[in-house]
C-alpha cells in the first residue's frame, strides 16, 4: 500500500494550469515542459514550440474538428500508456470552446431568435462536452498543461474590475482549476528598460494563483521566471528563495543622544 512519506514533488507528474492575457508567455512556458511531449493545439500555438519535441494535431473548427479531436484523445491515451510521452498540453481552453460549441449546435438544431446558440441548451452541452474531455486528460499518467485565457469579472454599472477567472463556459470556469495542484498566471515586468516575462504561483490582487506542491514551506518565489526548468530548480532545492529582508533597526541615535 503506498504511503504518504514517499511523496515528494518528484515522484509525482506536474498537473498544473496556465492563466494569462495573450502575449504574457503562457505557450512558452508550456513548451519547456519535459519531452517528448503531445500539444492539443486549438489555437494554433505551434509556432511557439518549433524545434521541439512535440506531437501535435490540429482540429478544423466545425463539428467534425470535435470528433477528431476525441480520436486524438483515444491515440493519446493509449500513447501515454506505452511511456510515449512525458508532457501532455491544452493550448488552449478558447479555441477548444468554440470547437465544442460547433459540437453542440450540431448535436441540438434548436436556435435562439437571433439564430445562435441557446443558453440553457448549448453551453450547458458545451460545459459537459469539456468537463468530461479535460478530466481525462487530467487524468493522463504524465505531466499535464492546460491553458487558458483571462476572462475579467465587471461591475455591469461601473465597470469596474470585481475580479478574474479563466474564461470557460459557466461553472467551469471555478471547477476546472480545483482539479489541479498547481494554478498559475503569467505576467511581465519592466526591468532595466527590458520586457521580463514571469510565472505567478500566489495569490496576489485578483490572481488566484496556487502551489500545492509549494505548501506550507513555500518553496516556491511569488515569481519565477517563465521557465519549466527554473521551476524544477526550486522544487528540487538547486535554487532557494531569498530570504526576507528584517525591517531596518528604527533610527535611535538622536534618542540615544548621539
Amino acid at each position: 500500500m503506498p504511503n504518504a512519506k514517499d511523496v515528494t514533488p518528484m515522484t509525482e507528474w506536474w498537473k498544473c494550469i496556465i492563466i494569462g492575457d495573450p502575449g504574457t508567455g503562457k505557450s512558452i512556458f508550456a513548451s519547456s515542459a519535459p519531452t517528448p511531449g503531445f500539444v492539443f493545439d486549438f489555437g494554433t500555438q505551434i509556432m511557439s514550440y518549433r524545434g521541439l519535441d512535440f506531437d501535435y494535431n490540429q482540429f478544423d473548427l466545425s463539428p467534425i474538428g470535435w470528433v477528431n479531436f476525441e480520436k486524438s484523445l483515444i491515440q493519446v491515451k493509449k500513447d501515454v500508456a506505452e511511456d510515449k510521452y512525458q508532457t501532455v498540453i491544452v493550448d488552449d481552453t478558447t479555441g477548444m470552446t468554440d470547437l465544442a460549441m460547433e459540437r453542440a449546435l450540431q448535436l441540438d438544431p434548436k436556435r435562439s431568435e437571433s439564430g445562435g446558440p441557446i443558453w440553457n441548451v448549448h453551453y450547458m452541452m458545451v460545459r459537459n462536452l469539456m468537463e468530461g474531455r479535460l478530466r481525462q486528460i487530467f487524468d493522463l499518467k504524465c505531466n499535464v498543461i492546460v491553458i487558458c485565457h483571462l476572462a475579467y469579472i465587471t461591475d455591469q454599472k461601473t465597470g469596474a474590475i470585481l475580479g478574474v477567472e479563466p474564461m470557460l463556459t459557466g461553472q467551469l470556469s471555478i471547477k476546472l482549476p480545483s482539479y489541479f495542484d498547481e494554478v498559475y498566471y503569467t505576467t511581465t515586468k519592466r526591468e532595466g528598460g527590458d520586457t521580463k516575462w514571469y510565472i505567478q504561483t500566489v495569490p496576489i490582487g485578483y490572481n488566484h494563483a496556487r502551489s500545492r506542491m509549494s505548501g506550507r514551506l513555500r518553496i516556491l518565489p511569488d515569481l519565477i521566471p517563465n521557465d519549466w526548468h527554473e521551476l524544477m530548480d526550486y522544487v528540487t532545492g538547486k535554487k532557494k528563495k531569498a530570504a526576507k529582508q528584517p525591517s531596518p533597526p528604527a533610527q535611535t541615535a538622536k534618542a540615544e543622544g548621539k
